[in-house]
């Protein structure tokens, strides 16, 4: 990675990347991260480190965080994701590298930015690269310059941008990467914008880790697929401008709208009716088009029942959305409805009629094992909440 040469001169360099071949460390902590922002607690859904003790991270010992941060005014949402007084920061070594190991919740993948937007968000006290630093096996590197001058590494070379709004080195500034489902990146200081459209080293879709290196300081990081900056900072707020959320899934709806308007793909100023966003949210049909009803034509129904005993049914679901076969999750369950005979109402089963978690289709089909009542022949499903 960096030599000592470089490492000695003061810098500060942010680094999201692979974490095995950084200058060898291959020990890191994995620092989980939520596959969902948009849950109650709101800071249920991000990674955050207030640095007020030391993290498990590779090369950081107990005392690296022990040096007090300047008090500094937060973000105007920075209360919202780090509530209560924090006095201590990342205190960078100058000859060596701190790095730590993102996951998803659970270990079970790295963070990845294929679907839904990755936000990096920290507050940082730059200090000044003589000289562009390797980067190593990293895939994106946010460094600055004597001269005010921001530099962000990306897979075709470097992009310089000077900074006129503050002085860089000598005061702390908020830096966010927004890491876009379109394998693009866009680099803000102070939630101003340094420079869009960049992607990855390799053009990676997936973040493994952040390292840091260098000399400066680093407070309050946040990791999520939810902006840290989103304008109301709770869950489930969305635009005046939204109106009709059906009452009986208010906040599932909402929540799910949220994360639309997060990452832009629905206008501030979209206008949908109640019957459309409840239709939208159980298909999990997300509106990009609005005020346009994203599902214009939907055929659901049983393609295929097993009865493995009188009591046990294997049931197989047919889903298609906009004339094509639903290729993915929905937010609904798939809720079975049976009687006994021809004639008369289908009636509610038991709750084990009812899948446990929202359905996931492949290829247009869903099968679930549904526990029914004895005598029932004649069956209906349902997409419900």
């Amino acid at each position: 990675m960096c030599n000592k040469k470089r490492l000695g001169q003061t810098a500060a360099l942010l680094m999201a990347g692979m974490a095995v071949g950084l200058a060898g460390y291959a020990f890191a902590a994995d620092s989980e991260v939520p596959v969902n922002w948009n849950v109650s607690p709101i800071t249920g859904g991000a990674y955050r480190e207030t640095f007020e003790t030391a993290p498990t991270w590779d090369r950081l010992v107990d005392t690296a965080s022990t040096n007090s941060r300047v008090t500094v005014e937060r973000r105007s949402l920075g209360a919202t994701w780090f509530p209560g007084a924090t006095t201590k920061a990342l205190t960078l070594p100058g000859n060596a590298s701190y790095t730590n190991t993102l996951k998803y919740t659970g270990g079970s993948a790295n963070v990845s930015f294929a679907t839904n937007p990755v936000f990096v968000d920290m507050r940082v006290q730059f200090t000044a690269y003589e000289g562009a630093p390797s980067i190593g096996d990293a895939k994106l590197a946010v460094f600055v310059s004597a001269a005010d001058k921001i530099h962000v590494v990306h897979d075709t070379g470097t992009t310089t941008n000077m900074w006129a709004n503050a002085d860089l080195l000598s005061a702390w500034h908020q830096l966010t990467v927004r890491m876009e489902k379109n394998g693009k990146c866009v680099v803000y200081i102070d939630d101003t914008l340094v420079t869009n459209n960049l992607t990855p080293v390799g053009g990676a879709t997936e973040l493994t880790s952040l390292v840091f290196t260098g000399g400066g300081y680093a407070d309050d990081l946040y990791v999520s697929h939810g902006n840290p900056n989103y304008p109301a900072a709770t869950p489930g707020a969305i635009p005046s401008g939204v109106s009709g959320v059906p009452s009986e899934t208010a906040g599932s709806v909402t929540n799910w709208l949220a994360n639309y308007f997060n990452d832009g793909r629905l206008a501030a100023n979209a206008d949908l009716t109640g019957i459309q966003l409840g239709r939208a949210y159980l298909l999990n049909m997300g509106p990009v088009n609005a005020p346009t009803d994203p599902v214009s034509s939907t055929t659901f129904g049983v393609s295929d029942i097993d009865m493995v005993t009188p009591t046990l049914v294997k049931v197989t679901c047919k889903l298609t959305v906009n004339g094509t076969d639903r290729d993915e999750p929905i937010n609904g369950k798939l809720r079975l409805l049976g009687k006994t005979t021809v004639g008369g109402d289908f009636d509610t089963m038991t709750p084990d009629a009812v899948t446990p978690q929202s359905a996931d289709f492949t290829g247009g089909e869903a099968t679930y094992d549904f526990t029914v009542e004895s005598g029932m022949k004649f069956f209906k499903a349902q997409i419900v909440e």
